[in-house]
């Protein structure tokens, strides 16, 4: 029997949106036994119960991260679908698809054909058709990491689609992204979930890299295809001491030599961002030291593997 334990993250959005969302997830689901947990991450009010949910509040703003890791403790199953409320679905078998992809391969994080919703400026249409943007190809397969260059240091980016289509089986990638990822709990716990991460943004890279270099992998999924709303306006608060912070924990804890990396992000010397950081080295450094055990892949070896410059660092 297929299970699935689906774990909302939710902060500040407006009560529809996070109803429409629920809404075409239990009109689409296909798998036998599964849970929806909403996890409310310190919103300015809290969210009303939502039929066919269990909601978890924090009492104060931790970020996504947190959210996530919050709502793997309390998930009843072992199939994992992690998402944002800005996911939405048509019948396609999007779950049962999912939850072969967790099963088949359990030390993997395995993200979907992200449909692009929403809209990036006021004066494009807001396109909610998930089907229709299928057919013009507006959709991202999966990532890789730009660690450093002009405008990027430790972000997640797109990859090319070239030929590839939304009817391949799965296949391996250097980074997840799209807001919407399966995974199977024990290996989330293993690797530690998003443990230190701050804040919301920038999480692809930190667990992308940690699976990875654990002994797990990433990939996507083409043929599980969600629609993800890309919109201007941000209710999270996202802070840029956050931001910086988030990826020089990454640099700190698994990219060799990160000095350069450091650098460029303390470029505007934050007195917050150095202060967050005084104040959990001592939790850094017993981190690297838990890490350390687990790695099983070099740093370098999984940016041979996808061709992902270093140079810059040196």
């Amino acid at each position: 029997m297929k299970t699935l334990s689906i774990i909302i993250s939710y902060h500040n959005e407006a009560r529809s949106i996070i109803q429409k969302c629920v809404d075409q997830l239990l009109g689409t689901i296909d798998v036998e036994q599964y849970e929806v947990i909403i996890v409310d991450d310190g919103s300015y009010k809290s969210l009303d119960p939502i039929e066919g949910t269990t909601i978890i509040r924090h009492k104060t703003n931790q970020g996504v991260g947190a959210a996530f890791d919050t709502g793997v403790k309390s998930a009843k199953y072992d199939n994992l679908f992690l998402m944002g409320n800005d996911i939405r679905f048509i019948k396609n078998g999007w779950a049962s698809k999912m939850v072969d992809e967790i099963e088949n391969q359990p030390q993997a994080f395995t993200c979907t054909t992200c449909v692009r919703l929403g809209r990036g400026k006021l004066t494009e249409i807001y396109e909610t058709d998930i089907e229709k943007q299928l057919k013009a190809k507006k959709y991202g397969i999966g990532a890789t990491i730009k660690l450093l260059s002009a405008n990027s240091i430790i972000d997640a980016q797109w990859l090319p689609i070239g030929n590839r289509t939304i009817d391949e089986e799965s296949y391996e990638v250097p980074c997840i992204l799209g807001a919407a990822y399966g995974v199977k709990k024990d290996w989330y716990k293993y690797i530690g979930g998003w443990e230190g991460h701050r804040g919301w943004g920038t999480l692809e890279p930190m667990i992308s890299i940690k699976s990875w270099l654990f002994g797990g992998s990433c990939r996507v999924a083409p043929q599980i295809q969600v629609g993800h709303i890309f919109n201007i306006i941000n209710k999270h608060g996202i802070q840029s001491k956050y931001i910086a912070y988030n990826k020089i924990l990454t640099a700190l804890l698994f990219i060799p030599n990160p000095d350069r990396l450091i650098s460029f992000l303390m470029v505007n010397n934050n007195k917050g961002l150095v202060k967050l950081i005084s104040e959990n080295n001592r939790w850094i450094e017993k981190k690297k030291t838990e890490y350390q055990s687990k790695i099983k892949v070099t740093f370098k070896d999984y940016c041979d593997k996808f061709n992902i410059n270093t140079h810059q660092l040196i």
